[in-house]
């Protein structure tokens, strides 16, 4: 643990861009839509050495963050052969808070419910496909990804902005397909939410994208509309069309998933385990379903054994046999 916070302090130190891994380059920009009326969007790439074409994963942050959020595991990620994107989402980044700086309490509250609107929710859901095909023009990049092989995730908010691209229905507008992206292959959702005025069956029936979700038993904010933490397994109970993976972490928290305390310093003291599994399983699942990993497929179906020790996993998939079984949740009992 001493080594833990050791490294914590020194990353702390590196004032908001922290250490990178080695192998990675890491490269910062920023895009402007003018069919958005001129939005802005800022982006770090992570990018693996060696020619490639590498997959790419695409990162959306949550409410309040920016390009700088799940450093630990897009690192990591990038490390094991992949190019990463990070996004940062103006009206929901980190410029809400008081001078772009984290707080806590009734100060992020306030802060967060002017941005949780229709607009700023609009606002990041475009910024995935514009992403996409910025990407994809950048000289620089031209044979480094492989445009084929495409995945999301996303943390809190950006857990919702990844489910949305990959078919979750807008509740007001519910015929409404424009943000969904059909160059997603496979996601990962970090805290996710239940969908919000929305039956959950038919929130998700139009997912048709393998997903692996991520949670904690201590995974709460004030903006839940969660009865529990372990509400957030909706979406994985709610999607029938493609292959879904849940892990819970007994005592992981919202923190842990966006690498706040990694980049500040102040690690809890089951920080380190807990990042090793969100890494190591986030990396098998990218393996398993953007590289055609056969061997990181089969290993899927063993997610309950692997992560037991530390909480609970779940599998919904066909080939690996009989769904986990798991407790209902409400809307879906």
């Amino acid at each position: 643990m001493i080594r833990a916070l050791v490294i914590a302090a020194a990353l702390a130190a590196a004032a908001f861009r922290p250490a990178v891994a080695a192998g990675v380059e890491v490269r910062y920009g920023e895009w402007t839509d003018p069919a958005r009326e001129g939005r802005v969007v800022p982006y770090k790439l992570y990018l693996p050495e060696g020619s490639g074409p590498f997959p790419l994963v695409v990162h959306s942050h949550g409410l309040g963050g920016n390009r700088e959020a799940s450093a630990y595991i897009l690192n990591a990620v990038a490390e094991a052969g992949y190019v990463v994107a990070t996004l940062q989402h103006a009206g929901s980044d980190s410029a809400i808070l008081s001078g772009g700086r984290p707080s806590t309490g009734s100060g992020v509250v306030d802060a967060g419910r002017p941005a949780i609107t229709p607009a700023a929710a609009r606002g990041r859901y475009g910024d995935l496909p514009f992403a996409l095909d910025r990407l994809a023009a950048e000289p620089a990049l031209k044979g480094k990804v492989d445009f084929a092989r495409v995945g999301m995730s996303g943390h809190s908010y950006g857990a919702l902005s990844t489910l949305t691209a990959v078919g979750q229905r807008l509740p007001a507008a519910p015929g409404d397909t424009r943000y969904a992206e059909p160059r997603i292959r496979a996601a990962v959702a970090y805290s996710p939410n239940k969908p919000r005025g929305d039956d959950p069956r038919e929130a998700f029936r139009r997912v048709k994208t393998p997903v692996l979700h991520v949670t904690g038993t201590e995974d709460v904010t004030p903006f839940d509309l969660e009865k529990s933490p372990f509400e957030r397994s909706t979406p994985f109970q709610a999607i029938t069309g493609a292959d879904q993976y849940l892990v819970i972490l007994d005592g992981a928290d919202h923190a842990l998933f966006g690498g706040r305390r990694v980049r500040l310093g102040g690690l809890k003291p089951e920080d380190p385990a807990q990042m090793e599994i969100v890494k190591a399983e986030t990396i098998r699942f990218w393996d398993a379903y953007l590289k055609d990993d056969a061997a990181a497929l089969m290993a899927m179906c063993d997610l309950p054994r692997r992560v037991d020790a530390a909480g609970d996993g779940y599998v919904k998939a066909p080939r690996c046999g009989a769904p986990t079984p798991i407790a209902p949740v409400d809307g879906l009992k």
